[in-house]
């Protein structure tokens, strides 16, 4: 399928604004178009769930009617829109009511891409841990984190330096390190908002591996039951699981 790459993006969530509004726009003026996104939809399987079998049925029924049935060309052409708008329209309707039906994986890669690719420069923390902050911001994320090791050693109560070396394991997908500090970052009662077991969480699901998913998931809950920092997002994802 030519269309395969364009539409993957789309549904990875890739696109900007205004190209997805572009991509919607083509599915509903190109019935070719709409016929490919229903096949990759049914191939990838992001629906086959969430229907229930008389919406399959139907969408079978009028699949066999439009190789049956001698129509004219755009006869043809409209039955294929019909069919592979249907699927859309059921599509778009589930994805808005369970948050995009994305994996675990993804909900912690997004949130990754989307809060730890800066870390905000914030008065009083110290030259040194600026410092460290600014390299990171740079995209030095080695350099940072030796900083931040440090300072983590230095000072056993310095909390930050403790949950920018986490994050810095993070990005660098040194995951058992990462785990590490947001141990240490849990552990540490004197904060008022603490978002050790958030970020575990958070670390567990990119992970992603045998075992993660229940742990990550388990730590969510406790995010939410014991109202810790994350709360809200930790709601919004154990909706997707």
């Amino acid at each position: 399928m030519e269309n395969l790459v364009y539409i993957e993006s789309y549904f990875k969530g890739n696109n900007t604004a205004e190209e997805k509004q572009q991509f919607e726009n083509k599915i509903l003026d190109d019935a070719d178009f709409a016929a490919d996104v229903a096949f990759y939809i049914s191939a990838q399987g992001v629906i086959i769930q969430q229907l229930n079998e008389e919406k399959k049925q139907g969408f079978r029924q009028i699949y066999n009617n439009d190789k049956v049935v001698t129509m004219k060309p755009r006869t043809r052409s409209l039955w294929k829109y019909m069919a592979a708008a249907s699927v859309i329209i059921a599509v778009l309707l589930t994805w808005f009511f369970t948050g995009n039906n994305k994996s675990p994986h993804q909900l912690a890669d997004n949130y990754i891409q989307e809060n730890f690719q800066t870390l905000n420069v914030t008065m009083g923390n110290g030259d040194s841990l600026q410092t460290g902050i600014n390299l990171y911001n740079a995209g030095k994320l080695n350099e940072a984190l030796i900083i931040f090791n440090r300072l983590d050693k230095k000072v056993t109560s310095n909390s930050e330096a403790i949950k920018y070396t986490g994050i810095v394991y993070l990005r660098l997908r040194n995951y058992d390190k990462a785990l590490q500090s947001f141990s240490l970052l849990e552990a540490d009662t004197a904060l008022y908002s603490n978002p050790g077991k958030f970020y575990k969480a958070i670390t567990l699901l990119q992970r992603n591996n045998e075992g993660d998913y229940k742990e990550g998931k388990q730590l969510l809950h406790k995010v939410v039951d014991r109202d810790l920092e994350g709360k809200s997002m930790a709601i919004k994802w154990l909706k997707n699981f």
